[in-house]
């Protein structure tokens, strides 16, 4: 078994450590009743290390009644990304197959996610990305990154990226770019020329926003037709 990176296993922490978010409420906590409902839309590795990670949350503090925070969830992802990850490479080179054996089995089931997930990577298109993140860190090679917060850095193909990519949010009244730097969030686009590592496609996106608040759109390198939209975060092909 190849060595595998401990940012990829600290990633499929932060997979469970998300699903256990999403099962609580708008309050933001996550009760016992609502994480047992939200396994059951799970599958597999994702599944299992979920459910031990949420219970190893719980226990910490554990009372009758008792829910998990999302403060408990970030302070359970670093204390679990140090002690249960990071003291296991020894050598500070990934994790080896006898260095996994050594972990805890919250510890193997992140790496077991770890390899599905770049497995399916793999796999992917850059347009196939679940998200933003996974699109411009996983599935493709940054070639360059500009922050535009002016009239004057941008060309008329660009211009019409910029407009096309504010109709992907709720700025559909936009149609100069005078109304595109007043519209977002401090007035600055992101800009990333990218390639696809898996077919070598070129792409530009567009992004505004930030975490999961980011709003943009993905160009085809050249085209002013969006390939696909950034939702809250999210990649949407069209």
């Amino acid at each position: 078994m190849s060595r595998i990176a401990k940012a990829d296993v600290n990633r499929a922490l932060e997979v469970a450590a998300m699903r256990i978010q999403d099962a609580g409420g708008a309050d933001g906590r996550v009760s016992r009743a609502e994480m047992t409902k939200a396994l059951k839309n799970l599958t597999g590795t994702e599944k299992k290390l979920a459910d031990v990670f949420f219970k190893f949350i719980d226990n910490r503090d554990f009372k009758k009644g008792a829910q998990v925070t999302k403060t408990d969830i970030d302070r359970a992802v670093a204390y679990a990304k140090q002690k249960m990850i990071a003291k296991y490479d020894l050598n500070n080179n990934g994790l080896s197959s006898a260095e996994v054996k050594k972990m805890s089995l919250t510890g193997k089931l992140a790496v077991d996610l770890a390899r599905e997930l770049k497995a399916a990577a793999a796999g992917q298109n850059a347009l196939d990305a679940g998200s933003f993140l996974e699109f411009k860190e996983e599935l493709t090679t940054a070639l360059s990154r500009t922050d535009v917060t002016s009239a004057s850095q941008v060309d008329a193909l660009l211009k019409e990226q910029i407009i096309a990519a504010c109709h992907q949010s709720t700025y559909e009244h936009v149609t100069t770019l005078a109304e595109a730097f007043e519209a977002v969030d401090q007035g600055e686009f992101v800009i990333r020329e990218v390639k696809d590592k898996k077919t070598g496609e070129l792409y530009t996106s567009i992004d505004y926003g930030a975490g999961d608040s980011t709003y943009g759109a993905i160009f085809k390198k050249g085209s002013a037709t969006p390939a696909a939209a950034i939702h809250d975060g999210e990649v949407q092909k069209f």
